[in-house]
């Protein structure tokens, strides 16, 4: 029985099997169009993958966990991670409190968000060494690891660490985010850093002073392949540079920390971390490594910012699961995950305790730390991953071509793809192609902001300009749901000024089916802008309609029916509901497109559909009440 190979019995099927099967389920319709889609990086995603896929791979699936490229893991028998929680306390005193607490609930890695010009949050007010003692004081350094986000003030904070402490974990300090954000070096030069990074060298071996912050990137809207293109070509020029200062190169490695965002792609960024590896371990070959550890690539990931929503910020848990998961199983050491409701305020012990407990439940119940590189022999993650290590390492050498990260920078060639790139997403969001669950698809329409101002730098800062300093153009961050949040922001305001929330009448009318469908989008379209939208079920006569109206004291009504029946309860209801209203907005669910003309005779103002520009149509809604 030891000896009986299992499946014996069962024929092998091949790929051409497989898609012979689904062809005949499709009965007819086009396979490419129905199943097959591209991601953003312009690659094609198959609906099936078989070990046909992976049969010319051999160099990807054929090694073991801990043995160059590193696919599958820079370790061999384990796969655990550092739980990392990040504080943006309004004080020192506050910061402190909550990192203790974290502590003492599983948290294995302290991050410090200092008051800076440069992070999306605005930071503790850290102004002297005395703060950074206070800031500290009382931490179990022999159980957590200690980073800081403090951007432009990396090198103060380095001034000011306690030098009797033996310290573990990063400084944080990423000199070309700081050009890249902010459009000039200023004082932040190479031998500044290769100073920082020799201290710690010689004094806190396993405190690694430089980062190399992939957010930079994917935050300013770059896709996945391209976030992993520039974050590697940034470090390449980290070790060219500091090569030519005199650095070793085992040193530097030595010295060097990813830190990646996680995105929603959950496939995808499992297939990039594993690609992040392979790329690393063989860039750092080149520049002729000793220590197998210098091709090791140390992966600390943090859940994205820039999908993270202000409206229903429960969602933003979810979110947060998936991209937390996906860094554990793309092999990460470091994972943070961002409190739900970061965009609104700053951390408190109820949302740190959910963030914290996401990693935690991974750990303790799912046992997702217990198994090395859970990925492997997955077909269509093989198959992802060598797609995107192909994708960004033709995007790497493209900026290689162009003289490296500094040069393609300073040409605004990163800035240039990043834009064009940004420019598709925010295109997508606009016409509801890419969801935000909460935001512009499905939103809690009793969902209100309770803060004055949200938890989010309106404009960077200013740094010090220096003479010879290098200048560029800037990236600038972009949330998915900025545009959709203002529209809504500005209704709130206007509901508050007023008394009155803008409120919208559904008339589904007529055909069963179409009246229901079409009220159901309807109702999903417009709350998006935070208007009232009332369903009523259905309307038989256009006195209901009306007594409806009056009811409701409805702004706007939309006419819920089929295109063959929209024309008829126009006429017939219309015209009634405007003696009521003179200024009632009246919109058609659809896009009658032979009945447009006649239905703007009538008095219709706006059509919405699913081919509708969302935020454009929503935008001009808004202003058509006076919303401004």
């Amino acid at each position: 029985m030891a000896d009986q190979k299992l499946f014996t019995d069962f024929p092998p099927v091949d790929r051409e099997a497989w898609i012979a099967l689904i062809q005949k389920d499709l009965k007819g319709a086009d396979f490419e169009k129905k199943l097959v889609w591209e991601t953003a990086e312009g690659f094609k995603i198959q609906p099936v993958y078989t070990k046909d896929d992976i049969a010319d791979k051999q160099w990807l699936t054929s090694n073991l966990p801990g043995t160059f490229p590193y696919a599958r893991s820079t370790r061999k028998l384990v796969q655990d991670w550092s739980i990392r929680q990040d504080f943006d306390s309004p004080s020192v005193s506050e910061a402190n409190r909550l990192a203790k607490e974290a502590a003492n609930n599983g948290v294995t890695a302290i991050g410090f968000i200092i008051e800076n010009k440069t992070s999306p949050q605005r930071g503790i007010p850290v102004n002297s060494a005395k703060d950074l003692e206070a800031l500290i004081d009382g931490l179990p350094f022999d159980q957590v690891t200690l980073h800081f986000i403090a951007e432009e003030r990396s090198p103060e904070i380095f001034s000011w660490l306690p030098k009797g402490k033996v310290l573990v974990g990063g400084l944080g300090y990423d000199p070309y985010r700081i050009l890249l954000k902010h459009g000039r070096s200023g004082k932040h030069s190479i031998a500044g850093l290769k100073e920082i990074l020799e201290t710690f060298a010689s004094s806190w071996p396993y405190y690694r002073g430089l980062s190399v912050t992939s957010s930079t990137f994917r935050d300013g809207g770059s896709t996945i392949s391209e976030e992993l293109a520039f974050t590697l070509a940034a470090a390449c020029e980290y070790v060219q540079q500091l090569l030519e200062a005199g650095m070793s190169v085992d040193t530097i490695a030595s010295q060097l920390m990813f830190e990646f965002s996680i995105g929603p792609d959950y496939f995808l960024e499992i297939a990039k971390f594993r690609a992040a590896r392979i790329l690393w371990a063989e860039i750092i070959r080149e520049f002729g490594a000793k220590e197998e550890s210098s091709q090791h690539a140390f992966l600390s990931a943090q859940t994205c910012r820039y999908n993270y929503s202000a409206y229903d910020p429960n969602v933003n848990m979810l979110r947060a699961t998936t991209e937390a998961m996906s860094a554990a199983i793309g092999g990460c050491e470091v994972i943070s995950v961002s409190p739900y409701d970061s965009v609104l305020k700053t951390g408190d012990s109820f949302s740190l305790r959910i963030a914290r407990n996401i990693q935690l439940l991974m750990k303790h119940e799912s046992h997702v730390d217990k198994v090395v590189d859970p990925a492997a022999g997955s077909y269509y993650l093989e198959s992802i991953t060598d797609s995107i290590t192909k994708k960004a390492w033709e995007i790497f050498c493209e900026i290689e071509s162009a003289g490296g990260f500094l040069e393609a920078a300073k040409k605004g060639m990163i800035q240039k793809k990043i834009s064009e790139s940004r420019k598709k997403k925010e295109e997508n969001l606009a016409n509801r192609k890419e969801i935000l669950l909460g935001t512009n698809q499905y939103p809690n329409g009793e969902d209100r902001i309770s803060v004055s101002e949200l938890n989010l730098r309106g404009a960077l800062g200013d740094i010090e300009s220096v003479a010879g300093e290098i200048v560029c153009e800037t990236i600038a961050d972009f949330r998915a749901g900025a545009g959709i949040e203002e529209i809504r922001l500005k209704t709130e305001a206007f509901a508050k000024k007023t008394g009155k929330t803008p409120t919208v009448l559904l008339l589904p009318m007529g055909d069963l089916k179409m009246k229901k469908a079409r009220a159901i989008f309807s109702q999903n379209f417009l709350a998006c802008a935070g208007t009232k939208v009332i369903d009523p079920g259905s309307y038989a006569t256009p006195e209901e309609a009306s007594q409806g109206l009056k009811e409701t004291n409805a702004d706007i009504v939309v006419f819920c029916t089929s295109d063959e029946e929209v024309v008829g309860f126009v006429d017939s209801t219309f015209a009634v509901l405007k003696k009521q209203n003179s200024d009632l907005i009246g919109i058609v669910a659809g896009n009658p497109t032979e009945q447009i003309d006649s239905l703007k005779s009538k008095g219709i103002e706006f059509f919405i559909h699913v081919k509708s520009q969302h935020l454009e149509t929503l935008k001009s809604i808004q202003k058509r009440l006076g919303i401004q």
